[in-house]
């Protein structure tokens, strides 16, 4: 292994390549810090041993200069000063380890534990850099691969929803159009989710309002019962899991269509959805001025929507609450869950 000896002291330096050598190292002498800093330049070392008193400068200043190349080579600092202040303005100048010089036998064994010991923390330095770039890569592959998967899956349900569209054209009867229209709704409501995951910078977390934003938009455009009904939403910024957000998706999609189907059937009127967070809750709410829910008469249709919602609260960890105090008249249901 390659070692640069920077020193003006031609005889310790021929002595230090010596004894150096008994342990595999070859020096090359530096005899000042300009030539030192030109090797270092132009050739490789696996470490730098470099003196800290010079005629006009002292190592300091080798330091400095290295500093500013950005090469990660361990030095090791050598100075017969025992002023603590030498070392600490050493170290805190990027030196590997600090050695004092001595006239002992003790001066190069200590050397050599030094670099050694120095190589081996420079070994393991480049060992964890590796690592963390190899897991860098591989997060970057997984969410690669994770982001085209929801894009093969949404693309997919698309085709689906298409397939179920061609279906209700050619269907003979409008109990049965209105049963694949409501189960287009829900294959909506999941490939949104996929959609959402594809397109975000974090393919982990679904934003609720960009999900839930264009799935309402999406069913007033192609329900015909939407017809006369307008949605008003207010959706507060909030993520969550892929899983939350396709119950969640599932839930208002039911909610929205039977308010649309039930809540005015003389006419016009508005549904109202919420989305907000308080202490660690939230809550997803949809509300009309219709003509209101009787829990005790049960569901209106086939009760596959209630089976539905229900099935996926479950899911949430959510309770759901029918009516509140404030309104007397037409139909509020919230989802309330934990953040």
């Amino acid at each position: 292994m390659r070692i640069l000896y920077v020193d003006d002291d031609p005889a310790l330096a021929r002595l230090a390549a010596r004894v150096l050598a008994r342990n595999d190292f070859e020096v090359i002498h530096a005899p000042s810090i300009e030539t030192g800093l030109e090797l270092f330049a132009a050739e490789e070392f696996e470490a730098v041993v470099l003196d800290h008193y010079f005629e006009n400068q002292t190592g300091l200043n080798f330091l400095e200069a290295i500093a500013e190349r950005g090469k990660m080579t361990p030095v090791l600092y050598v100075t017969g000063s025992s002023d603590a202040d030498v070392a600490i303005r050493a170290l805190k100048g990027g030196a590997a380890d600090y050695v004092v010089k001595t006239a002992t036998d003790d001066f190069f064994p200590l050397l050599i534990s030094a670099i050694e010991q120095a190589l081996e923390n420079a070994r393991l330095r480049r060992e964890k850099e590796e690592a963390d770039r190899q897991l860098i890569l591989a997060k970057e592959r997984a969410e690669l691969l994770l982001a085209e998967m929801n894009h093969r899956i949404a693309n997919s349900l698309s085709l689906v929803s298409a397939m179920i569209r061609m279906q209700m054209q050619i269907a003979g009867s409008e109990e049965t159009k209105t049963a694949l229209n409501e189960t287009q709704n829900r294959i909506t409501a999941i490939a949104g989710v996929h959609r959402s995951l594809y397109t975000s910078e974090n393919v982990g977390e679904v934003q609720l309002d960009v999900y839930l934003g264009p799935l309402l938009a999406e069913l007033q455009s192609t329900n015909a019962a939407a017809r006369g009904t307008t949605l008003s939403t207010d959706l507060c910024r909030l993520s969550t899991t892929a899983d939350k957000a396709v119950a969640l998706g599932v839930i208002l999609i039911e909610l929205v269509t039977n308010a649309m189907k039930y809540a005015y059937p003389g006419g016009s009127g508005e549904v109202r959805i919420k989305l907000q967070t308080q202490n660690g809750r939230a809550t997803l709410s949809v509300e009309d001025d219709g003509i209101g829910y009787d829990s005790a008469k049960g569901p209106k249709g086939t009760g596959l929507g209630t089976r539905l919602i229900n099935a996926m609260s479950i899911t949430l960890g959510a309770t759901i609450t029918y009516g509140h105090d404030d309104k007397p008249a037409g139909t509020y249901v919230a989802v309330n869950w934990q953040q």
